[in-house]
């Protein structure tokens, strides 16, 4: 019997004789805390409902997991059963998915009698972008948003503040705007590219904010954004430099990298300044979750050696070296957020035992993979390693089979105890300068990574997804957009250049030409 292609993969999947017709007068019925499910069923239907037909039912069930849910097709009716909000969506997008591909027939589309039966694996299933070296800006986010959606993936971190830019309003501190958003450059230079393009101004006004975080909360989708300290801050720096260790005037930054410039841990005004801009900024976001970053600050560390401030502080603390310094830095800020309602995330390099055990480590690097898993017994744990999940990494060193393959256990985890919460896939976009250059990054290795997500391991296989994404290809060519034609090895990882370069890279050349040919 016909199967429809459905990504992730559904936890039980049955079928039977029969089918059921739907049409413009098919009415959509659900209990009051699932009208939300309803309404965005009925919006791709565009129903002109009649009382007299059958109807797509949305019930609510005591006792199942959270964002679990059922979906029964049967001559009779379409069945749709969950305990939570989340679930009844995410049956609802199950069901969007099969409309999509159901036979049409008179203006009805004929669905084949089915069970399911599906849960996620993880309850934290996100996806990152990084609008500080490029911004793309409001219908591109939120095109993004609805594709996470379709995938079922719940987490939106967004990257909005790093050396290259500063892109979310403050009306507390302006200069992170006037001068921060601000830089001489839009094309990044490294990796064998220059410097091109014009002055760079960009950034979200609050409004756009709230507006983007609504959207996304009608999705069932949490936004998590980043504020990366204390390195990663020349943005905030070119505008305010009395916040450094030395206070000399530096720009914005023009390349690709890590630049050694970072807040001073030693200065009173720096914490009142993370303080206020916090409270202006964390009203903004409803979700859980801050995001602080913490990464890659061991440059810095050398200018708080040779600080005075720093040193004294250091002294006061009891503290024996930079990296304990950066401890006591990360445990202050993770104070205001609590404050403020938040629960902190951080980056794994900068994470060890001084921190509070409510702080989220978010793992990418395995230079410290020992530490990091002992870690994953004190604290929530998500799962972001560079060799799976870092999508504006070639497709030559993490291609499509690479990402499915994942296995939280052959990654160093997944021991009793550990607190996996989930895994989230990135997208740094310092050659990610286009929307053309974001999709050929981000497609189709965010189906693959979805499933890996939600799909328990033992229901996963790579050919029998394979068969399933090609309907995704179709209905991502729908939407006009770029996704990678280039999936496998097609250069040698060893000589391949590690980042995919954007639109200036072989591989989206050559996905091009393949493009051009399926026309």
């Amino acid at each position: 019997m016909l199967k429809y292609n459905i990504i992730p993969k559904p936890t039980q999947y049955q079928t039977y004789d029969g089918s059921y017709s739907v049409s413009s007068a098919t009415q959509v019925l659900a209990v009051p805390e699932f009208v939300s499910a309803a309404n965005f069923l009925t919006a791709f239907l565009k129903t002109n409902p009649d009382p007299k037909e059958d109807a797509i039912h949305i019930k609510k069930v005591a006792g199942m997991q959270p964002e679990s849910y059922t979906l029964k097709v049967s001559p009779q009716d379409i069945m749709i059963t969950a305990s939570d909000e989340a679930g009844a969506f995410y049956g609802v997008v199950t069901l969007k998915m099969i409309l999509m591909q159901a036979e049409k027939r008179e203006g009805k589309a004929i669905v084949h009698a089915l069970y399911i039966e599906d849960k996620p694996l993880y309850n934290y299933r996100g996806l990152q972008m990084d609008e500080s070296r490029h911004f793309f800006g409001t219908e591109i986010v939120k095109q993004v948003l609805d594709n996470m959606a379709m995938l079922k993936l719940n987490t939106f971190h967004w990257h909005l503040t790093d050396d290259q830019g500063f892109r979310i309003e403050s009306k507390v501190f302006p200069l992170l705007n006037e001068i921060g958003a601000r830089r001489k450059y839009a094309g990044l230079k490294g990796c064998t590219l220059k410097n091109r393009g014009g002055e760079y101004f960009h950034y979200y006004t609050q409004e756009e904010i709230k507006e983007i975080v609504a959207y996304a909360q009608k999705l069932h989708i949490e936004v998590i954004p980043e504020i990366d300290v204390p390195g990663h801050t020349l943005s905030v720096l070119a505008g305010y430099p009395e916040l450094s260790c030395n206070g000399n005037p530096v720009e914005v930054f023009c390349e690709n990298g890590i630049t050694k410039d970072i807040l001073c841990a030693g200065k009173p005004e720096v914490y009142d300044f993370l303080d206020k801009l916090l409270a202006e900024l964390c009203p903004l976001f409803p979700g859980r979750y801050f995001h602080i970053g913490g990464d890659e600050a061991a440059d810095g560390h050398k200018i708080w050696d040779k600080c005075p401030k720093c040193q004294k502080v250091m002294q006061e603390q009891g503290l024996s070296n930079a990296k304990e310094l950066q401890g006591y830095f990360m445990s202050r800020v993770n104070e205001m957020l609590k404050k403020y309602g938040k629960t902190t995330m951080a980056w794994n390099d900068c994470i060890n035992d001084s921190f509070d055990e409510s702080i989220v480590c978010q793992y990418w690097s395995g230079h410290n993979l020992k530490a990091v898993r002992e870690q994953a017994y004190k604290r929530d744990l998500i799962l972001s390693p560079v060799q799976y999940f870092y999508f504006d990494i070639k497709h030559a060193k993490v291609s499509l089979k690479k990402v499915y393959s994942f296995n939280e256990k052959k990654a160093g985890f997944g021991k009793p105890g550990q607190r996996i919460r989930g895994v989230e896939c990135e997208h740094w976009s310092e050659w990610l300068d286009s929307k053309e250059a974001l999709e050929f990054s981000m497609y189709p290795r965010v189906a693959a990574f979805a499933e890996v997500a939600w799909t328990e391991l033992s229901n996963r296989n790579y050919k029998d997804f394979l068969q399933r994404l090609e309907w995704y290809k179709n209905f991502l060519k729908k939407q006009d957009i770029h996704y990678s034609r280039v999936t496998k090895k097609m250069w040698s990882a060893r000589q391949a250049q590690h980042f995919s370069l954007g639109v200036d890279g072989n591989e989206f050349k050559r996905s091009e030409e393949l493009r051009l040919l399926e026309k």
